[in-house]
């Protein structure tokens, strides 16, 4: 029972708790706790109250017996007239002693006196009879030597008590039920400013990394968001240190970088002898410079809004065969076979960002492809949105490594081929900057790889080619 209770107070998850379990807990354990000592307290009351108002019955009814003067020159009488089970008893009955000898009783008292050694004028005393207490008042009358004793059985005392709880407890059940029901509203009702604070930092992207409001947060949350924003400010300013960085260094090494490249074609014209090593001299220098253009691309993408980003309908099938007109000759000369697959006829975004994710996503199939290999570019419509995949039945990647493939600089161990590692860091930013996902899985007939670019529906309208 424990251990239950301990899973469920700390959630599905089992490393955290819930709060709002824990308080709901703490607050109706306590609530019934005290319900339950102040029930407690009640019957004692009650108890004593029903007890004083039946002894003083027994006085009362020992008070009129012997003022009534009952003749006591005839033998022993028992009135055992039968009880009227239809109405409340209150279950008392007398006996007139004399000389510890029973001359009148009522009901199932017994033929001995309830008390035989009472030595005072009048007195309770609580009495036996068989295996059942009796709670007895005894009268003694110093003048005749009669005594009246009226006892009562505990038993009917305690029915009173139990008719009493049985009324009672289902509405305190209802009430306890209540109670609960309202604590678990009430924490709710407080916990939402909590949630509804969560859900605005759990929106925050490196893109928006304003200052979380503070003006309608609780007193006791107040510190928590103040930390945050300054964490918040914080990485903000890290990010644009990063981009302007990266914007300032690549943008101060394309010139130098451009000139370098003329001057290597210049001493390939002055000195042919030399040309193979200036030729890889002048490859090491595009790769400089296409690396400049991508961490340029990608810092220009990292400060762009998705919202401010200029959308339009964008003719896939004129797009795809531009783009495979343009990678032809690399297929070519690579012995590559390089198709389009286009079912979907227009998609809703950015025709410059579109085109440079799917060039990127060509560049790198036909780049890592060996002759004889295939690549096809596809465009079809899935549940709940548009997909775009490059895909090639080329040595493909493991499947441990395909989650880093979009990160930045990462690049395959063991690959021979050229490349700045920034390609699909690229793709993956222009995706998100449409709402869309990137995500890598096997290529053409369970060979290879494949780079698939998932659109949301929203915003887009179904035409098939």
């Amino acid at each position: 029972m424990t251990g239950w209770l301990s899973q469920w107070l700390r959630g599905k998850t089992g490393g955290v708790y819930s709060l709002r379990r824990r308080l709901l807990v703490s607050v109706l354990g306590a609530s019934a706790l005290l319900w339950s000592i102040s029930l407690a307290i009640m019957v004692n009351i009650a108890w004593d109250e029903t007890n004083d108002v039946f002894d003083d019955g027994l006085e009362d009814a020992a008070q009129l017996i012997r003022a009534a003067g009952a003749d006591l020159s005839g033998p022993a009488v028992a009135n055992t007239d039968p009880i009227d089970r239809d109405r409340r008893h209150a279950g008392i009955y007398y006996q007139l002693v004399a000389n510890n000898r029973v001359l009148r009783r009522t009901g199932p008292t017994p033929d001995e006196p309830f008390v035989t050694d009472f030595d005072r004028h009048k007195g309770f005393r609580t009495a036996w009879v068989g295996m059942a207490p009796w709670r007895v008042f005894v009268l003694r009358d110093e003048e005749g030597g009669l005594e009246v004793q009226v006892g009562q059985p505990l038993e009917a005392r305690t029915e009173i008590l139990e008719e009493l709880a049985d009324d009672l407890i289902w509405p305190a059940m209802t009430l306890l039920a209540l109670l609960g029901a309202v604590i678990w509203l009430a924490i709710s009702r407080l916990i939402g400013p909590i949630e509804q604070t969560a859900l605005t930092i759990a929106g925050k992207t490196p893109e928006d990394l304003t200052p979380v409001a503070v003006v309608e947060q609780p007193v006791e949350l107040q510190p928590i968001v103040n930390a945050l924003n300054t964490v918040l400010g914080r990485l903000d300013h890290a990010l644009q240190a990063e981009r302007r960085f990266t914007a300032d260094a690549a943008h101060e090494l394309r010139t130098p970088l451009s000139a370098l490249r003329m001057k290597i074609q210049l001493l390939e014209r002055q000195h042919p002898e030399h040309r193979p090593s200036l030729r890889q001299l002048y490859q090491d220098t595009d790769r400089c410079t296409a690396l400049i253009e991508n961490l340029l691309a990608l810092a220009r993408f990292d400060a762009a809004q998705a919202s401010a980003l200029p959308r339009e309908p964008v003719a896939l099938p004129d797009l795809l065969d531009e783009l495979r007109c343009y990678h032809l000759p690399q297929a070519e000369t690579g012995q590559i076979g390089l198709a389009v697959e286009c079912r979907v006829a227009a998609l809703v975004g950015n025709t410059d960002l579109l085109r440079i994710a799917l060039r990127n996503l060509l560049d790198n199939a036909l780049r890592y492809c060996p002759p004889g290999c295939r690549v096809r570019i596809e465009a079809q419509y899935i549940a709940g949105g548009i997909r775009l995949a490059v895909r090639d039945d080329g040595p493909g990647v493991e499947a441990s490594q395909r989650s880093r493939l979009a990160g930045r600089f990462f690049r395959v161990l063991g690959s021979d081929r050229s490349g700045s590692g920034l390609g699909l860091s690229i793709v993956e930013r222009i995706a998100a900057l449409h709402g869309a996902t990137l995500h890598f899985e096997t290529g053409l007939d369970q060979r290879g790889l494949s780079a698939v670019l998932d659109f949301p529906i929203a915003g887009q309208e179904k035409n098939a080619v």
